[in-house]
C-alpha cells in the first residue's frame, strides 16, 4: 500500500477478502479498504469486476472509490469509509417502526438501484440487497460491498450462484441468468424486513407491493424499479396520509409536560412524547423550559452532537436546551413543541396550552400531588399521567381527582419506540383530540 495508510482494524471479512479501517496518513482521513489475498485466483476477476464498476459511479448513496492498488500478496479498493448503523441493526433494535419510515427508505434504496440499472452502455445489477449492505448515515442511506455486481450484457447475466439466502430471488437457484428484476425482488425482501417491525394495519397497505416485488415468477414482477417507486409515491400522496390526517389534525403547536414533584419521570415522558410525534406525525422539537443538563449531556453521546444554532441531536431526537428566558421557538418547518417545565407547574397555569401532569403515585409522593392538584383540577385541556406502569394505582388516582388518568407503561428507553408506547400514545392523542 506504498505506505500511504495506516490500518486501524478488520471491519468486516469474507470467505476471500477483507475491509480494513485505514488512516490516509498525510490527509488524516479515514478510508475503507478491501484487499483480496492473490492466492485466491477464482475471486480475482470478480474484484477487479467491482473496482470497474464501482470507478464511474457517482452517487451520495454509493461510496466513493480512491484507488485501486496492488502489492506483491494482494489486490486493494480504496473507498470512502461509511460510518453509520446498518439496517439490520436499525430494525433489530426497533420495536416498532412507521410506514412513513419504512416507504422513505425503501425509495431512497430504490433511487441508488435505478442509478445502477440507468448505467450506459450496459446497467448494472447489484444482486445482494440485505439489511447488512445497507448503511443509515443520519438522513442518508448508502449501499455497501459491491462484490457481486455485475454489468447486463446482451447474453445476459452470469453470476446467478451468488446472493445471500432469504433475499437471493429463486432464478439465482434455477441456472437462469439473472436481469434487473433480481434486483427488484431483493428491495421486496427489504421492505418485507422492514414489514416486521409496522403495525398490522400499516402492514397490509404495503403487502400488495411487496408480494409483487417478490413474485416466485420475475415476469410477474414489477418491470422495472421506476414502475414500484411510481407505486410507493402513491401511497404516500394517496394512502397512509389521509390516515395520519385523521389523527393529527386537532394537534396544537405546543404541548407543555410537568411533574408533581421531582423525579416521577416528566423529562423521560416528554423525549419520548417527542420521539413518538417526530417519528408518526412530522417534525417536532422538545424544549426545556426549567434549568437542567440532561439535553446538554446528550451531546457529549457517541450519537449526540450539538448544531451551531444550538439545537441537540441525538439519534433522531432534536431537543433544545434551556438557555434562559429568552428560550424562543425555532423558526423552521417544526410544527410541534413539547416542552417540558419540569416541577414549574406555576409557570403555566394561566397559559392556554395543552398540559399533561406526570404524577408521583408512591405512598410517600400522594400528598404533594393531592395539594398540587387542586389548584389545577379544573384547568381546561388538562391531563393526567400515572407513571410506573401502575394501573391499579392509576385508577386509585382517578377515582381520587374524578379525572381520568393515563398508566403510562414501563419504559427503560424513551428514545426507543415500542409497539406498547406507541398505542399509548395514539390512545391518548385520540381520546383528548389532540
Amino acid at each position: 500500500m506504498s505506505g500511504k495508510y495506516r490500518f486501524v482494524s478488520c471491519i468486516g471479512q469474507g470467505n476471500s477478502s477483507e475491509v480494513f479501517l485505514a488512516e490516509h496518513r498525510k490527509l488524516k482521513a479515514y478510508r475503507a479498504v478491501k484487499c483480496i489475498s492473490k492466492t485466491a485466483h477464482s475471486m480475482q476477476p470478480q474484484f477487479l469486476l467491482e473496482a470497474n464498476i464501482l470507478k464511474n459511479l457517482k452517487h451520495p448513496g454509493i461510496p466513493t472509490i480512491y484507488d485501486v492498488e496492488e502489492d506483491n500478496e494482494s489486490f486493494y479498493i480504496i473507498e470512502e469509509y461509511i460510518q453509520g448503523q446498518s439496517l439490520e441493526a436499525f430494525v433489530l433494535h426497533h420495536d416498532c417502526i412507521s410506514i412513513d419510515t419504512v416507504i422513505h427508505m425503501a425509495l431512497q434504496i430504490c433511487d441508488v438501484i435505478k442509478y445502477l440499472h440507468e448505467q450506459k452502455p450496459e446497467p448494472i445489477i447489484y444482486q445482494d440487497l440485505k439489511p447488512e449492505h445497507i448503511i443509515l448515515c443520519g438522513k442518508r442511506i448508502v449501499l455497501i460491498d459491491f462484490g457481486i455486481s455485475s454489468f447486463i450484457t446482451s447474453s445476459g447475466n452470469t453470476f446467478q450462484n451468488f446472493g445471500t439466502e432469504g433475499f437471493a430471488p429463486p432464478e439465482k437457484y434455477q441456472g437462469i441468468s439473472c436481469d434487473a428484476r433480481a434486483d427488484i425482488y431483493g428491495i421486496g425482501k427489504i421492505l418485507e424486513f422492514m414489514a416486521s417491525k409496522m403495525l398490522k394495519e400499516e402492514f397490509q397497505i404495503l403487502k400488495p407491493f411487496i408480494q409483487k416485488a417478490t413474485a416466485y415468477t420475475r415476469e410477474e414482477r414489477y418491470v422495472s424499479i421506476s414502475e414500484l417507486t411510481a407505486e410507493l409515491n402513491q401511497v404516500i400522496n394517496n394512502g397512509y396520509q389521509n390516515y395520519q390526517h385523521k389523527k393529527t389534525k386537532h394537534l396544537l403547536t405546543e404541548i407543555a409536560v410537568a411533574g408533581t414533584q421531582p423525579r416521577v419521570g416528566t423529562t423521560h415522558l416528554a423525549i419520548a412524547l417527542t420521539c413518538f410525534c417526530s417519528q408518526y406525525y412530522g417534525p417536532c422539537i422538545y424544549q426545556e423550559y426549567h434549568k437542567s443538563d440532561c439535553i446538554r449531556l446528550l451531546a457529549k453521546e457517541d450519537t449526540g452532537y450539538m448544531r451551531k444554532d444550538g439545537l441537540v441531536i441525538y439519534e433522531k431526537f432534536r431537543g433544545m436546551p434551556y438557555y434562559g428566558e429568552g428560550i424562543a421557538k425555532w423558526d423552521r418547518a417544526e410544527k410541534l413543541y413539547i416542552q417540558d417545565y419540569g416541577v414549574q407547574i406555576e409557570d403555566i397555569l394561566e397559559s392556554e396550552k395543552r398540559l399533561i401532569v406526570v404524577m408521583g403515585s408512591r405512598p410517600w409522593e400522594c400528598e404533594q400531588t393531592r395539594n398540587l392538584l387542586k389548584k389545577i383540577s379544573l384547568r381546561k385541556n388538562l391531563v393526567l399521567i400515572g407513571n410506573y406502569g401502575d394501573k391499579i394505582q392509576a385508577r386509585n388516582l382517578a377515582r381520587m381527582y374524578r379525572h381520568r388518568v393515563y398508566c403510562f407503561p414501563l419504559d427503560a428507553d424513551p428514545f426507543r419506540m415500542t409497539r406498547e408506547k406507541r398505542k399509548w400514545f395514539e390512545k391518548l392523542l385520540l381520546q383528548e383530540g389532540w
